[in-house]
């Protein structure tokens, strides 16, 4: 059970997209906000995704798995859900090579509610931002999460902004402005969980590091050796 739920969790929390066209409560404050989440049908993000699965038993050889893939998410609709909220539907595309046809793997859905912007995930509804964008602006963004069973990973963490309005390069991009959403971070006893996700003015997210590791090793060893669990990165190499 709990190594079908972590192969399907790596990318629950995926970042996606983008929000776009003006409202009538907007201020150039929320209207900054929202530029960071740029949203229109037909808009896509398309990441390089590099993924490392541990294995570990008593008694056995550490197994490391290294698997890379593309992934692409395009907003394709928009939908009213049963609280009469405007939700923009996003499919997710996968494959293992730049030579093979996209296949439709997910379909999610992301909205603005209140000073939110939540976005549902496999049934899991996560709140990715908030207003106002400041740093230090903290907030409880797995709210809706369930804390037990294999969902504990999820329990007490505190997003929080960092490095708002910075520049910072991805790969071949370099954006102009960008802010950083810590998600994670932190280590109790022999277990570390870490994630953080990037967002670019105009663009949305473009960088997302993710890994929760247990280990046997004392003192605990999170670089190799007796390890159980999963990194994860994801970097943009297309934009539109």
């Amino acid at each position: 059970m709990y190594k079908e739920f972590f192969s399907r969790l790596i990318f629950l929390f995926a970042p996606l997209v983008f929000w776009s066209g003006c409202k009538d409560d907007e201020t150039p404050a929320i209207r900054e906000w929202r530029e960071y989440y740029p949203i229109k049908p037909g808009s896509y993000i398309t990441y390089q995704v590099d993924s490392v699965t541990y294995r570990y038993i008593e008694g056995g050889l550490p197994q490391r798995d290294t698997v890379r893939y593309q992934l692409k998410e395009m907003v394709s609709d928009t939908f009213y859900d049963n609280q009469n909220d405007l939700n923009y539907r996003l499919e997710i595309f996968k494959r293992y090579s730049p030579n093979e046809p996209w296949a439709i793997w997910k379909v999610w859905s992301i909205k603005e509610k209140g000073n939110q912007i939540q976005k549902d995930e496999d049934e899991l509804r996560f709140i990715k931002m908030v207003f106002p964008l400041k740093n230090g602006v903290k907030w409880k963004g797995n709210l809706y999460i369930p804390d037990t069973g294999p969902y504990r990973l999820f329990r007490n963490w505190e997003y929080t902004y960092n490095n708002a309005h910075q520049p910072h390069t991805v790969g071949s991009f370099t954006f102009d402005s960008t802010v950083t959403v810590l998600q994670v971070d932190k280590e109790i006893a022999i277990e570390k969980t870490y994630r953080k996700e990037i967002y670019a003015k105009d663009v949305g997210p473009v960088e997302i590091h993710w890994e929760h590791l247990t280990t046997q090793a004392v003192p605990p060893n999170y670089v190799n050796g007796k390890l159980n669990g999963f990194r994860i990165r994801m970097q943009v190499i297309d934009y539109q």
